[in-house]
């Protein structure tokens, strides 16, 4: 991890001051050996402002390895611009389930379909009510 007090004092050494443009301070770390996304990192560490930073870290925390929603607050303390969200989610787009008369129209289409199925199979292999001898006589097929 790119620890604040380490670049400062890479920048010190070289007689560079932390308030210098990136360019300079860019030219530094590659001369230090970083790579240019380590530079890059370092430099939006070194810009970041150290009271906001915890709060900072824990929102990406929240948002990388959590199911929690963000609220406007931490949104524009992580894009670092003011951002006021009073819309709220539906709380039935966020389950997952579905409405009860979706649910009755897939059991009755299922039923339908299985009973279907089963008679179809019966009038082929001449079962059942479809047997010569049991069931209905059926004189229009």
């Amino acid at each position: 991890m790119i620890n604040r007090e380490h670049i400062e004092t890479i920048l010190k050494v070289n007689g560079v001051a932390p308030g210098s443009s990136n360019e300079i301070i860019r030219s530094v770390l590659l001369s230090a050996r970083y790579s240019k996304d380590e530079a890059d990192t370092a430099i939006m560490v070194l810009r970041e402002d150290i009271k906001t930073r915890k709060t900072r870290v824990e929102g990406l925390h929240k948002v990388f390895r959590s199911n929690e929603a963000l609220n406007s607050e931490e949104i524009s303390k992580l894009l670092g611009i003011d951002a006021d969200i009073d819309e709220t989610i539906a709380l039935r787009s966020q389950s997952r389930e579905l409405p009860l008369v979706y649910q009755f129209i897939i059991w009755l289409l299922s039923v339908v379909v299985a009973t279907s199925g089963i008679l179809f199979y019966m009038y082929l292999n001449q079962m059942g009510i479809f047997h010569p001898v049991v069931g209905f006589p059926i004189k229009w097929l």
